[in-house]
């Protein structure tokens, strides 16, 4: 049986579904699995053994419907899909599963729960409660579709190896530090990363500053340059290198963004910083409890007031980051001790 997976965005969304994949596919070796994804993000499968990956040019030769149309046509000419697992539900998705169903494939299709997260973030009468983890819903879709298997939260791909052109100087903690974030309401603000960073470089931790594009590649060397011990990695290496130092650090603190995902795969310590956003949404690093670590401002009625803090701070002052740096230095402490 040949199945098509679709997850084409964002980067830690699909980080998410490599433990699902990779279970799907080890539990099921004689099935043909067909990853239709973002190239950017093959280096995530590279471990995962009978699967076939598709990198379609939605910029290019398949942007729109036509060249939708033209992607599904050069698929299913090439490998005659008999299953279609969407873990992403979006017009792009929805449109590609439906010329396959059309075609006589079977489809199947994720469940994100977006009327449980509706009342997780409205302003009144929030139900504030824990949701299914989105590892566990794309675990639904494939068991929905016929594959039988649990999975565990401690798959991961630790990678001992470093890149050739990288190499740590200090013989004491390695700290990964990613501060950006996409949206402002899940980003603490600069100013108290860098007292974070200050508290972390007095006790002579090796420190290195993830995630981020030109702008950040900017900020971070900023900060690079304040401090004995830190160093911007942005902008320096391949996402597949970026892996293998993230393996390789005893921890990793990160707002709710991709860096954290990208961690929990590796298996290493976490320190998450929430802000707008909330555990409970379903987007915790999906990683055993005793490498986890939450900090968040939990005395706020109004949080979490958006799934993906995409919404701007309706009330103009951005409390959920009102968390002191020293409070986080002290998770981070507890977690390298524990």
């Amino acid at each position: 049986m040949n199945v098509l997976i679709i997850r084409l965005s964002a980067m830690g969304d699909v980080a998410i579904s490599i433990p699902v994949i990779k279970t799907v596919c080890e539990k099921y070796p004689d099935t043909d699995f067909f990853m239709l994804t973002n190239k950017l993000f093959n280096p995530f499968f590279k471990n995962i053994q009978n699967i076939t990956l598709i990198n379609p040019e939605l910029k290019g030769k398949h942007h729109g419907f036509l060249g939708l149309y033209k992607l599904y046509k050069e698929i299913k000419r090439e490998f005659e899909i008999d299953l279609v697992i969407d873990l992403h539900d979006v017009i792009r998705s929805k449109v590609i599963r439906n010329f396959f169903k059309f075609s006589g494939a079977k489809t199947y299709k994720i469940d994100k729960g977006r009327d449980e997260k509706q009342l997780l973030t409205r302003k009144v009468n929030k139900i504030l409660k824990q949701l299914k983890h989105s590892a566990e819903r794309y675990m639904d879709v494939f068991i929905d579709a016929g594959f039988k298997f649990k999975i565990n939260k401690n798959l991961v791909s630790r990678i001992e190896q470093l890149p050739s052109n990288f190499k740590f100087y200090l013989e004491t903690k390695k700290i990964g530090i990613a501060p950006f974030a996409m949206h402002k309401q899940k980003q603490y603000p600069i100013e108290k990363v860098e007292k974070l960073i200050d508290l972390l470089n007095n006790k002579k931790y090796e420190i290195f500053i993830l995630g981020g594009g030109s702008n950040e590649k900017k900020i971070a060397e900023l900060i690079q340059n304040k401090f004995e011990n830190v160093s911007s990695l942005i902008g320096k290496y391949s996402l597949e290198e970026e892996i293998e130092i993230i393996s390789n650090l005893n921890l990793m603190i990160s707002m709710d963004s991709s860096n954290m995902h990208i961690a929990a795969l590796t298996g290493i310590k976490i320190v998450s910083i929430w802000g707008a956003t909330h555990p409970f949404a379903g987007f915790i690093p999906f990683i055993s409890d005793n490498k986890s670590f939450i900090v968040q401002n939990e005395n706020l009625s109004c949080r979490p007031c958006s799934v993906y803090g995409n919404k701007e701070c309706y009330k103009g002052t951005l409390e959920c980051f009102d968390i002191k740096p020293i409070d986080i230095f002290n998770v981070c402490e507890k977690a390298l001790k524990t």
